[in-house]
């Protein structure tokens, strides 16, 4: 039998549903890049960044072990889309 291996998860857009997706994504170790829009002020990676911060203080928690955010890469449309060549599987949440 074959099998699909999943070694990165891009997952589009950072908002409840797709911050979450991530959370439990890394809570099986793999790596996800989590998009969003281009902060229009500060970071350009600002509203990602927000959001796995976020991800933290949520009860009950998504994420198994906290600091296991790590292996969520923030990323933007306007300057990060060849990452999604990296990645075996897209999630849209937008």
């Amino acid at each position: 039998m074959n099998r699909f291996n999943v070694r990165k998860v891009a997952v589009l857009g950072a908002g409840v549903m797709g911050a979450q997706i991530a959370a439990h994504l890394v809570n099986v170790k793999v790596p996800v890049v989590l998009f969003d829009l281009p902060a229009k002020e500060g970071q350009k990676n600002g509203i990602v960044a927000k959001a796995i911060e976020g991800l933290k203080k949520l009860k009950p928690a998504p994420l198994g072990i906290p600091d296991d955010a790590a292996l969520i890469e923030a990323a933007n449309y306007e300057e990060h889309l060849p990452l999604l060549a990296e990645c075996d599987l897209v999630i849209e949440a937008i």
